[in-house]
Parts: C-alpha cells; sequence; structure tokens
C-alpha cells in the first residue's frame, strides 16, 4: 500500500512539473535561430507560432514575442516582416 501512495506522489509531482514547463518563455536565441533569415509573415508564425502582443496601426503592424534573455519583436507590412528592437 505504501508503495502505491508513493508512485502516485511521483507521478503527481511529475504532472505538476510538466504542467509548468509550458508556463516559461522560450529563450530568445531559440527563437532567433527558428526566424534566421525568414521574412514572410507566414513563415515567421509557421516557425514559432503567432505572436503574443500585435499593435495593428493599420497597414503597418509590431509583433513582440515573449523571451527569456529578452523580447523579438517585428515590423509587419503586407508580405514582408523583418526584426526590430522592441
Amino acid at each position: 500500500m505504501k508503495f502505491l501512495e508513493n508512485t502516485l506522489k511521483i507521478l503527481t509531482v511529475g504532472a505538476v512539473c510538466l504542467s509548468l514547463s509550458a508556463c516559461f518563455d522560450p529563450e530568445k536565441e531559440d527563437l532567433l535561430k527558428k526566424v534566421k533569415g525568414l521574412t514572410h509573415p507566414e513563415q515567421i508564425i509557421t516557425a514559432i507560432g503567432p505572436a503574443n502582443k500585435i499593435i495593428d496601426d493599420g497597414a503597418h503592424k509590431y509583433w513582440r514575442y515573449s523571451a527569456s534573455g529578452g523580447d523579438v519583436c517585428f515590423s509587419v507590412v503586407g508580405s514582408m516582416a523583418l526584426r526590430m528592437a522592441c
């Protein structure tokens, strides 16, 4: 019986750790590696997903991705997306 209780505790702690790991921001370097050389908005979304924050100024959009080590931002106009300082 004690073995079963300990096993359930270990499994519960493991499940909590896995669920919490999805809450942390990716590393800035990882995001930059995935988007290196990409300039089309759809390519960027495919590589790293939708932005955490989007500011829409009509034809001009600003995309901001939260990352540990510093955010990653893009200026998006039509079919062109260029990395910019945040």
